[in-house]
């Protein structure tokens, strides 16, 4: 069971290490303006609005996290109160790991013995090499699996942290202000064209 986790996490990294390895593009975009007055007016037009679009999304980001830091310090207390017990839990969840742990290696140590014990005294015998692992019936605490233990420890709270969270779970500073400019830079009789620009390992393209 071990073996066949670890060849798959290895396939893993892997196939992300070659992944990591190719160029890595984004998109871009030319813009050719219109030649007419009206057109180049309406793209001046456009210019405003994104400035617009930009200077709103930047104070609503701000107010955003404002309100995250008020929203947090008002749910510290409670916060507070419940870390002592998350991790009380922790722990001993993870002295039940380690007394699994203990378990299992001393199983597996009593195991490996029973198989080392039983193929000396089958070489003994003369028997092959072959027929001695045909026979051969494991112990019984030789199909035991590794316990595992991955929850991280509880950290306790504070007003930092907890602001940083609701900030990332309900603030966005994206709000589209060049795809919204791009829509009106067409509209207005300029050419939008989407291209590709590599950003990284550009040269193993």
């Amino acid at each position: 069971m071990l073996k066949v986790i670890l060849k798959q996490l290895f396939i893993i990294l892997v196939a992300v290490f070659l992944s990591s390895c190719g160029p890595v593009y984004k998109i871009g975009h030319d813009l050719t303006p219109p030649t007419s007055t009206s057109g180049l007016a309406c793209v001046s037009t456009c210019q405003s609005k994104l400035q617009q679009c930009n200077t709103g999304c930047a104070r609503q980001f701000k107010q955003c996290g404002f309100e995250a830091e008020l929203k947090a310090k008002r749910l510290l207390p409670e916060l507070l109160k419940e870390y002592p017990q998350q991790l009380e839990v922790w722990l001993n969840e993870r002295e039940a790991y380690r007394r699994d742990l203990d378990f299992y290696e001393s199983r597996r140590d009593l195991a490996e013995s029973h198989r080392d014990l039983y193929f000396a005294n089958c070489k003994k015998s003369g028997k092959k090499k072959s027929s001695c692992a045909n026979s051969y019936v494991g112990h019984r605490f030789s199909g035991l699996n590794r316990p595992y233990f991955n929850k991280a420890r509880p950290i306790k709270p504070t007003v930092e942290r907890e602001a940083a969270r609701i900030k990332k779970a309900t603030c966005s500073n994206n709000c589209a202000c060049d795809s919204h400019y791009r829509a009106c830079f067409s509209s207005c009789g300029g050419v939008v064209k989407s291209k590709k620009i590599c950003i990284r390992n550009c040269g193993e393209n």
